[in-house]
């Protein structure tokens, strides 16, 4: 089958480098519509990301690239970008993911050198970076998917008004919090390891949200799952690390409903993924969302009702 995106790709790198000795393979994929080739040659090695330009901005993402690493913040140079076609060549981090790096263990240390990555995100000033802000609308967005593509779909109209009142209680819990930079995607599949350094990828729909958002995505991670005793001391961690001026049961309350929000919302990205899009793997992944969702849907009173519609 021809794939005319690749041919255009590698017609570009022919042009960039002013031949074609180089060779392109898969990097990798992911749950959008973008796709990564290794551009190897001279001893040399690239990343090549296809965005078509209809389905993704890859401005934002030189931007945001940009940004970071102006903050001291590893994330991919930018060698060479065309935003018309949707491709640009980037610094090759390596092969290293902070999944591949735990190798089925945990290394508190490495979660640690993470979460300290994140403090020096989460202070960037980001004023005048014509972020969006992660407000209500988008919060709301964001769970409805749960109601559109995770629960059947002759759900009763009480059922759907008791995750209304439970959508709104998420976002308010998520904007009366810290507002920062958020990766909102900074888990073990998005942080490499290079050096035992972090770097960030996968950064290119930062908004300004919660403080406690991309927290959990790195320690209540769709992809492995931490113990609660981990989760606990790595909380404190970052508890201490960030110098927060709440209670730590008030702060671990909102860490908990920022969770839950993001979880609803992976429920019916996941099943989207599979049903819209043919990517059937994550489907794999529900298990450990939806007991993540059950876990604080038990703890927390307000939430008895959820727990018995999941």
């Amino acid at each position: 089958m021809t794939d005319l995106r690749f041919d255009l790709l590698t017609d570009w790198l022919a042009y960039f480098f002013g031949d074609e000795n180089f060779v392109i393979t898969s990097a990798s994929d992911d749950a959008s519509f973008r796709r990564y080739f290794r551009v190897e040659r001279d001893n040399a090695s690239f990343i090549a990301m296809d965005a078509p330009p209809e389905k993704e901005n890859s401005d934002r993402f030189i931007k945001i690239a940009t940004l970071l690493n102006a903050n001291n913040i590893h994330a991919p140079e930018v060698i060479e970008a065309d935003l018309a076609q949707g491709f640009l060549l980037l610094e090759d981090l390596g092969n290293v993911t902070f999944l591949q790096a735990l190798n089925k263990s945990v290394h508190l240390s490495l979660y640690k050198k993470a979460i300290n990555t994140l403090i020096k995100i989460q202070k960037i000033d980001c004023q005048n970076e014509n972020l969006s802000l992660y407000d209500d609308a988008l919060l709301t967005d964001e769970m409805q998917l749960l109601i559109d593509w995770y629960l059947p779909q002759k759900e009763a109209t009480p059922s759907l008004q008791l995750l209304t009142d439970v959508f709104q209680l998420l976002s308010d819990n998520a904007q009366n919090s810290p507002q920062v930079f958020v990766h909102r995607d900074y888990h073990a599949r998005n942080l490499m390891v290079i050096h035992e350094n972090i770097a960030v990828i996968d950064f290119q729909d930062a908004v300004i949200g919660s403080n406690t958002y991309d927290l959990c995505s790195l320690l209540k991670d769709a992809y492995f799952e931490l113990s609660t005793d981990e989760i606990q001391t790595l909380l404190r961690y970052y508890y201490a690390q960030a110098n927060i001026k709440l209670k730590f049961s008030q702060f671990e309350k909102q860490f908990d409903l920022m969770g839950l929000q993001r979880h609803l919302k992976i429920l019916g990205i996941f099943k989207r993924l599979s049903m819209r899009d043919g990517k059937h793997q994550y489907l794999n992944d529900i298990p450990l969302v939806k007991k993540y969702a059950l876990q604080i849907a038990d703890k927390y009173p307000e939430f008895a009702n959820l727990k018995a519609f999941l």
